[in-house]
């Protein structure tokens, strides 16, 4: 006998009177789900309350009057998928907590910008200080990171390409990692090209608009030809595959998006990612500029737009819109770890060292250290890795609305550095919980209306 159900059910209205209902199946602490009919969802909850298959088997055949054969098929079949994904589990197997361990890090290596955009994150108002990560300091990252089995390095800014040692670091990186340049792509000129066609280098360029009057309106005047020359000469020294726009979505450029991504399909970029704007750095002092007029509303029907664009497939270059926490299978890397959430495989470096979680927990109450003190190894396995871990596992458990939610299991309650970012604390949503809700219904409405 279990001793507390280890399932819960979304069973939605039948579309019509007498017609087959089918029902989700959602674990109880866990990102598995599984659709079954109402015989299989008998079947599942005799076995929730007993350990015996037999009753489930004897159960089909005084209701259905099925021969014991098929009873016993029925049962098996459901008994396996159920315990494949843990739903038998006599020991109700709590929340699973990530172990901390470090497959990336973002490195910030320079404070120097040719640029001044109004919504940089990093930069704060009249900082005209320039400040570089040493390229000692950097070597012991990477080798330590490679050490430890890392997988990739980002490189960001500032502009990283304005480091004084780039190359030698790019070069030294690309021997042991899979090097990501987060770039403005205005000083990628033919020879830049060849050297991070070279080195097999992922590229990102910030894109803010499909058009000169737009991007240049928020990077500078001339900076939308140049980056989109330098997407040009990637591709002509064989990168194109590995480049990709990033967007941050403002004021300026909010019925812009949709014309960014044709940008993108047309100019062959294989991927275009849109980041929300957040009111930190310089973009806290230009926020009645560039993001007052904007709504949670105006990032939901942006998200709809790119969900159908994508369900349509009327676009070549593959979208990310920005939305955390919206996945109906969760990419599981092992048996221990079913977050999407990647707190807690990766780090994050500043300019004077110090070392965070997250991008969005660049805060002082979540510094790990500093990696001219301490080594990688140490401050990803420090007290302060291992509480923001536990947070990240738990938050859908002790945050009210989302303990009561159907969903909780696969949103994880959203981003929690952007739940920080909007209402001040880790223990909230962030701002698209209700969106959230109306998707995951939606879809699962969806599934179980496909007639397979």
């Amino acid at each position: 006998m279990l001793s507390q159900p280890t399932f819960f059910t979304y069973s939605p209205a039948p579309s019509q009177e007498g017609a087959e209902r089918y029902h989700v199946l959602f674990h109880l602490n866990r990102s598995g789900w599984l659709v079954v009919n109402n015989t299989g969802l008998q079947i599942a909850t005799i076995l929730q309350n007993t350990t015996h298959a037999k009753d489930a088997i004897n159960c089909l055949i005084d209701k259905y009057s099925l021969s014991p054969e098929i009873a016993r098929k029925d049962v098996s079949y459901v008994a396996d998928q159920l315990r494949t994904l843990d739903f038998l589990d006599e020991n109700n197997p709590a929340i699973l907590t990530r172990s901390p361990s470090l497959d990336s890090l973002y490195i910030h290596l320079t404070s120097r910008c040719n640029l001044n955009c109004p919504h940089c994150y990093v930069s704060k108002p009249n900082n005209k200080t320039d400040k570089d990560l040493s390229i000692s300091s950097l070597f012991k990252m990477i080798d330590q990171l490679a050490d430890r089995g890392g997988k990739s390095i980002f490189f960001g800014g500032g502009e990283p390409l304005l480091h004084p040692e780039i190359k030698k670091i790019l070069k030294h990186a690309s021997t042991k990692l899979e090097i990501h340049l987060l770039t403005n792509g205005t000083l990628i000129d033919k020879e830049w090209a060849s050297f991070l066609g070279g080195l097999d280098a992922f590229v990102q360029i910030s894109i803010d608009g499909s058009k000169p009057e737009i991007h240049d309106s928020i990077r500078g005047e001339g900076n939308f030809e140049k980056s989109l020359k330098a997407v040009q000469y990637l591709q002509e020294k064989g990168a194109g595959e590995k480049i990709n726009f990033a967007t941050t979505i403002m004021g300026q450029n909010l019925r812009d998006l949709s014309r960014i991504i044709a940008l993108g399909a047309q100019r062959g970029v294989p991927l275009v990612r849109f980041l929300p704007l957040r009111q930190t750095g310089r973009a806290r002092e230009e926020w009645e500029h560039i993001g007052a007029a904007m709504s949670v509303e105006d990032y939901e029907r942006f998200y709809d737009y790119t969900s159908d664009l994508n369900a349509c497939g009327r676009t070549s270059a593959k979208i990310s819109c920005g939305l955390s926490g919206f996945l109906l299978k969760i990419p599981i890397v092992s048996p221990e770890d079913d977050l999407w959430c990647p707190v807690g495989k990766q780090m994050v470096v500043d300019i004077n060292g110090d070392a965070f979680p997250c991008v969005y927990l660049m805060r002082e109450e979540f510094k790990l250290g500093n990696v001219n003190d301490e080594s990688l190894s140490f401050m990803v396995q420090s007290d302060k890795m291992k509480m923001v871990c536990r947070a990240l596992s738990e938050r859908r458990q002790k945050i009210q609305k989302c303990a009561v939610c159907t969903w909780r299991n696969l949103c994880q309650a959203g981003c929690m550095g952007q739940a920080l970012d909007n209402t001040g604390t880790i223990w909230d949503t962030d701002d698209f919980c209700d969106y959230r809700k109306r998707a995951y219904k939606e879809a699962f409405d969806k599934i179980l209306a496909i007639d397979d």
